[in-house]
């Protein structure tokens, strides 16, 4: 019946793609409904017109033919935020759900009573803006060195704790696989001495640019055994990564679960 609605009010358009329409007998059009998107002006006069659907200018298919040179133009812009920021958290999200979405932002959306959001979603949402924003040149062609974008700005935890206050530094030994952090050891707001330190890495290459699939790997929320106050600790990691790879992200949990656990700190692993 839908379509049939959409097909008979598409014949009331116009050639220029624009009619009114007054006591017609399908009431009055407002919103879309198949290929017709209808509204009304401050006159009371209904309209409905041709419902334009964006071309997708960032394409595979697109870059491919750009490049071989049988495109004159394509969207950088759309390849990038389709290719390099969404599929890229989705994969993330999807590789750890069980000991990283779960454990954390699952544990946010129940203790805030989300109901409108999974804990992958709320991750995607967090860090999507902020993964997009850190592209240098988003109309430009993706380079994993260049042009990508910047880890360092995502948040791998979210919760109502206080945030640790810095992160000083992460050093990696890639004959151990020993990460040593520093952390700053003070808190000001409902931060405790005594809250637990948890550090989580993620490894580049963030693409795959051969396929365009994501390859970015994420080690999950692994316990330094140490606390707030202590300002220091460190994680073990497969031997032999290297660091300028590596981007280290560090939270707080407090023992006694009332706020859960706090915004994350990150910083390029040296």
């Amino acid at each position: 019946m839908r379509k049939i609605l959409s097909w008979i009010l598409a014949m009331l358009i116009s050639q220029e793609g624009f009619a009114k329409l007054r006591n017609n007998p399908l009431g009055d059009p407002m919103g879309k409904f198949g290929n017709c998107v209808g509204g009304k002006w401050k006159n009371g006069f209904y309209w409905i017109r041709a419902r334009v659907f964006p071309a997708q200018r960032g394409t595979i298919k697109d870059y491919q033919a750009f490049k071989a040179g049988t495109l004159r133009r394509m969207s950088f812009k759309q390849m990038n935020i389709h290719k390099a920021i969404i599929p890229v958290l989705g994969y993330l999200g999807r590789m750890n759900l069980v000991k990283w979405i779960d454990v954390i932002f699952e544990d946010y959306i129940m203790r805030h009573g989300i109901t409108n959001l999974s804990g992958l979603n709320l991750m995607v949402k967090e860090n999507a803006s902020l993964l997009w924003n850190s592209i240098p040149n988003k109309d430009q062609e993706y380079n994993e060195t260049t042009n990508a974008p910047d880890l360092k700005v995502m948040q791998v935890s979210k919760g109502d704790l206080e945030a640790l206050t810095s992160f000083e530094a992460a050093t990696y030994n890639p004959g151990t696989g020993v990460l040593s952090l520093t952390w700053g050891n003070t808190h000001f707001t409902n931060g405790l001495d005594t809250d637990k330190v948890y550090c989580m890495v993620a490894k580049k290459p963030i693409l795959n640019t051969a396929t365009w699939k994501p390859t970015l790997f994420m080690y999950t929320p692994t316990d330094t055994t140490k606390t707030r106050v202590d300002g220091s600790g460190t994680v073990t990691l497969p031997a032999g990564l290297t660091a300028a790879d590596l981007v280290a992200f560090i939270f707080a949990k407090d023992v006694a679960n009332t706020y859960g656990y706090s915004a994350s700190l990150s910083r390029q692993v040296a």
